[in-house]
């Protein structure tokens, strides 16, 4: 027997069990009414079928299945189906991927007319035009993920993006400063603002964004340690959308918690910060640097992680080091711990790694290097 979901169209259970919903969405050129079916295992699923499309009729956003094109379908799925499952910097790196790299070129495409071979040409194209395998990797799996569930949504038979074949991704080589390099940075980079932030990332491995989130609570000084729980994010969600919002947020794994050791140097570094920042608060006022931030800029407030990386490129500029960014200091302080023994485990646990995979390849690249070396000393006593 029919049965009316409050109102919301009428909802049957078939002869096999299932359900399905039947709701008028508009009348054609001759003034017939247009009737939508939905179907589902259970009545919850076909009911919450046709409350979405409801709301969208309501709100006059409802597009027949048979005229939605990809870009609108990606913008959907985006915000109905990740919002509330991905981290807002990823739905915004997500966005920018769909907006730059699937709706200019195929957007315009009807969704149900969308073939295997167009898929491949539209993955050549972007190779051919020199777009980086990383970012076609994303927009790949952001489309298909996307017609996946337009599948479940019985919009489109099959998915038409699945076994496409995409050019491999390339791992570039990390870069990793020298023995020589390494000294000059740290010579130098105390003379300029922010420059304090590098020796630190140089001497425990941390993120940028987890080294811009510490706050003067999070320094030990009597056990020399400095407890990593938070990293700067850029994105929040506020009232259903993902908004721009410089800030803080917990770290994306578990593994990222942890506590590291401070060398000397560092905790006389920090002890020195920590009084200018005392002598400042006490020119400026209890205002500044309100959020008791170690890193903070001239104002006392959170630098944000591209003027780091500006201020990087302007000290190894000067330096005349090439090809520098502040995950390099990250990959720098893992290769010397290689180099000097440390057992992978502990590594892995001071980089916050969630998979020993990930520390085991600088392990591997360094061990490798060293075999070189050997090798080349022996070359005289064969």
């Amino acid at each position: 027997m029919a049965k009316r979901g409050q109102g919301e169209g009428t909802i049957s259970k078939r002869p096999d069990g299932t359900w399905w919903a039947r709701i008028t969405v508009g009348r054609d050129a001759q003034g017939k009414q247009k009737r939508k079916a939905f179907y589902g295992k259970t009545r919850k699923e076909v009911q919450e079928k046709l409350t979405a499309a409801l709301n969208e009729i309501n709100a006059g956003t409802y597009i027949e299945p048979s005229k939605m094109k990809i870009g609108q379908w990606m913008d959907v799925w985006l915000k109905e189906y990740t919002m509330n499952s991905v981290q807002p910097s990823t739905y915004a790196r997500n966005e920018h991927i769909i907006r730059k790299y699937i709706k200019p070129i195929i957007g315009e495409c009807i969704l149900k007319d969308l073939r295997h071979d167009m898929v491949q040409r539209y993955i050549n194209n972007l190779n051919s035009e020199g777009v980086s395998s990383g970012q076609i990797q994303r927009a790949y799996n952001l489309l298909k993920n996307a017609c996946e569930q337009a599948v479940i949504n019985e919009m489109i038979p099959k998915n038409p993006v699945l076994r496409t074949k995409y050019p491999k991704h390339k791992v570039s080589e990390a870069r990793v400063l020298t023995r020589e390099e390494q000294e000059k940075l740290v010579k130098v980079a105390p003379l300029y603002p922010d420059g304090n932030i590098f020796i630190f990332m140089l001497f425990t491995g941390l993120r940028v964004g987890e080294a811009l989130a510490l706050t003067w609570d999070d320094i030990d000084f009597d056990n020399k340690t400095a407890e990593v729980n938070k990293s700067q994010t850029r994105y929040k969600r506020i009232d259903g959308k993902v908004v721009y919002a410089l800030g803080v947020s917990k770290p994306k794994t578990e593994t990222s918690n942890r506590k590291v050791p401070l060398i000397p140097k560092l905790v006389d570094m920090l002890e020195k910060l920590k009084t200018e920042n005392e002598n400042k608060k006490l020119l400026f006022g209890d205002d500044y640097n309100s959020e008791n931030i170690v890193f903070c800029n001239a104002e006392g407030k959170m630098s944000h992680s591209s003027n780091i990386r500006r201020r990087l490129q302007t000290i190894t500029k000067q330096l005349g080091i090439e090809g520098v960014h502040p995950h390099t200091m990250r990959h720098t302080f893992a290769t010397r711990g290689a180099e000097q023994g440390i057992d992978i485990k502990v590594m892995q646990t001071l980089l916050g790694h969630s998979e020993i995979n990930t520390t085991a390849n600088i392990y591997t690249h360094v061990l490798e290097e060293q075999k070189v070396l050997n090798i080349s000393k022996l070359e005289p006593l064969l």
